[in-house]
């Protein structure tokens, strides 16, 4: 991993979806959104998002940021009053009591910062039953499937399609089954996570019904406002349960015990 960080601009009429796939597909450091482009810092080369109408160029390195580590404004993250996200490098707030995880950020997606992150968090904190399985597709560094390990469950899986994401939840997760590839590599559960872009939401929908077994929760998160009316239309059913954290929603359906 580089030590420096590198800026992109991303311009045209798709840098906001870019935007969002980005931020599933590597660990943004930093985001700036402008009237013409959005400026992304990360340190390794910017994976392409695949849309036509986005432009990136790559700016001059500013040699004052040399010392920049992008950890200095690190912090806890109280996704809800009692469930709380840091990296290790962060100390626990004096006087919480409630659920923690810690989670280096690294170059997969989902450490808290984000807000589809932070959505399907509450969502899932508020719909957890003790499921005997759960699985989380899409996983990046793991996030959802630690908060499933730390509750309790005895059988936890993950899976995401990028290597980088599959070796961070691996080490963050020792005890869960992780996987690369979709929800069809994964075994059925009865608790269902899948935090993706809304693209991603409808390529793997058939996937993440066969793999629910409706005994628990699912819960789909990564969606904008806009984008949450089209996945509706194509489940059975309308949520149980909705969360925001603009610009992002969550929602969930509740097992059937």
């Amino acid at each position: 991993m580089s030590a420096l960080l590198r800026v992109f601009a991303l311009r045209g009429a798709d840098r906001e979806a870019a935007l969002d796939w980005l931020h599933v597909h590597c660990e943004l450091e930093g985001v700036l959104e402008q009237d013409e482009a959005i400026l992304v810092w990360l340190r390794d080369a910017l994976p392409r998002p695949p849309f036509a109408g986005l432009q990136v160029e790559e700016l001059p390195h500013d040699p004052t940021a040399a010392a920049v580590t992008g950890l200095e404004h690190d912090a806890a993250i109280l996704v809800a009053n009692d469930l709380l996200v840091r990296p290790p490098w962060v100390e626990r707030p004096a006087g919480f009591n409630g659920i923690e995880l810690v989670v280096p950020r690294g170059n997969a997606f989902g450490s808290g910062e984000h807000a589809s992150t932070q959505a399907a968090l509450c969502c899932l904190h508020a719909v957890w039953d003790a499921p005997a399985s759960c699985a989380d597709v899409g996983t990046g560094s793991g996030i959802l499937a630690l908060y499933a390990v730390q509750r309790g469950c005895p059988a936890v899986q993950a899976c995401d399609i990028e290597a980088e994401a599959v070796a961070a939840a691996q080490e963050l997760l020792p005890t869960a089954v992780v996987r690369r590839g979709g929800p069809e590599v994964l075994a059925p559960a009865d608790l269902v996570v899948a935090n993706l872009t809304a693209a991603e939401q409808h390529a793997a929908l058939p996937g993440l019904l066969a793999l629910w077994t409706r005994r628990s929760a699912l819960v789909l998160s990564g969606l904008r406002n806009h984008e949450v009316a089209p996945l509706l239309a194509r489940l059975p059913s309308p949520p149980d349960r909705t969360f925001e954290r603009a610009p992002f929603t969550a929602v969930a359906w509740l097992g059937q015990r």
